[in-house]
């Protein structure tokens, strides 16, 4: 007879959020992509390098790959007291979706927002992504506001 072994769960691995940096371009730019803002590996590079002060621009890395990212945008109103934190982009690798790596980005971004002073954590979503407005309003978002846009 064999001697009785202990039986363990492995978790599967967690995906965690760090900011991202020039290296992570070619990562950035299949997500961007896929987000339909395509762009080139040089202008993510250069994009990351100026930019507001106030950007955060996070990814969220699963088994040492890039599966997402968040780019979060600290304004601050004349009318308000304190920044508020604006979400302009969050992806998500296609075959990666699913898996909580949003949340890890949400959560990552909203503690980032926090730390900043902002008291509101708000964002635009294209009206055609019915998915993302689910996903959204389960976080606790809430519909507030109809913008408006024109090109100059």
């Amino acid at each position: 007879m064999f001697p009785r072994m202990a039986v363990r769960r492995v978790s599967p691995p967690a995906a965690f959020a760090r900011p991202a940096d020039a290296a992570d371009a070619p990562a950035l730019t299949r997500l961007l992509d896929q987000l339909g803002y395509p762009c080139s590996e040089e202008q993510v590079r250069a994009r990351l390098g100026f930019g507001p002060p106030d950007r955060r621009v996070v990814v969220a890395e699963l088994d040492g790959d890039v599966v997402g990212l968040a780019v979060l945008e600290l304004i601050h109103p004349l009318h308000e007291a304190a920044p508020e934190g604006v979400l302009t982009a969050l992806v998500t690798e296609a075959n990666a979706r699913h898996r909580g790596i949003a949340r890890v980005l949400l959560a990552d971004v909203a503690r980032r927002a926090r730390q900043a002073g902002a008291q509101r954590l708000t964002l635009r979503c294209h009206r055609r992504r019915d998915d993302a407005h689910a996903f959204y309003r389960a976080l606790g978002f809430d519909e507030t506001h109809l913008t408006f846009d024109r090109g100059l």
